[in-house]
């Protein structure tokens, strides 16, 4: 009796441990499921300042292109045309990155953590809950048929019992085992996206200023006083 009853604590307190950690589970997925769908949501939002941008950089360079077309001091015009056309460049030589690899890097990422990672580890989860409910309802059973069946009975719900503490602990061991693997999987996947966010924006600013740098050092260059003293020699008439 002793024996049996310090069995039965032993059990009580494993099973207590486990319900513990798979509720620690089930909040960490829980919680991966909302940091997904937050980090799709800032994509989208991501997405959608990126592709107003890309357009504002067309109506820009095409601005200065007809400001450029107008202007009648050459070097001020030639300044006008180049920085438009430093706005074109962005836009063209930063689309991939900035407008399609977010699709491949960032959203196909998620999809990828939330179908082979996330979603098996709820079905585990699910699996065993079942399998300790099933546990649960036969060890009742064969509580009851101790007190007066036959020793067929007995012996037919033991081993029906014994069987589905098997799978409880099968469905426990996978869950050990798949869940060192989903989290490296995790956080190598996680560490690509943030990697992917990072490059984007890196890559953006640094093209910009290689592209806009040659026309700041253009317009510095550029001597406005110059320019009006060539104009005054070229046309005296006016100058007088």
């Amino acid at each position: 009796m002793i024996r049996m009853a310090y069995r039965e604590g032993n059990e009580h307190l494993e099973r207590a441990v486990e319900e513990g950690m798979e509720q620690a589970l089930a909040a960490q997925l829980q919680f991966m499921e909302h940091n997904g769908r937050a980090l799709e949501d800032l994509v989208a939002k991501m997405m959608k300042a990126r592709e107003e941008q890309e357009a504002f950089l067309g109506t820009f360079a095409q601005s200065l292109e007809d400001i450029a077309a107008q202007e009648e001091c050459t070097p001020l015009a030639q300044c006008l045309e180049n920085l438009g056309k430093c706005g074109q460049m962005l836009a063209r030589e930063s689309h991939d990155v900035m407008m399609l690899r977010p699709e491949t890097e960032i959203l196909q990422v998620l999809a990828r953590i939330q179908d082979w990672a996330i979603v098996p580890m709820k079905r585990l989860l699910e699996d065993r809950e079942k399998a300790i409910k099933i546990e649960a309802k036969l060890q009742k059973e064969y509580n009851e048929l101790k007190r007066g069946s036959s020793a067929r009975e007995k012996e037919k719900k033991l081993r029906m019992l014994s069987d589905q503490k098997r799978r409880v602990e099968n469905v426990n061991a996978l869950l050990d085992l798949h869940m060192v693997s989903f989290d490296r999987y995790r956080i190598q996947n996680m560490k690509k996206i943030v990697s992917e966010l990072a490059r984007s924006q890196a890559f953006y600013h640094a093209k910009g200023l290689e592209l806009f740098g040659g026309s700041c050092q253009n317009i510095a260059n550029f001597q406005a006083a110059d320019t009006v003293d060539k104009t005054a020699q070229a046309n005296p008439a006016e100058a007088s």
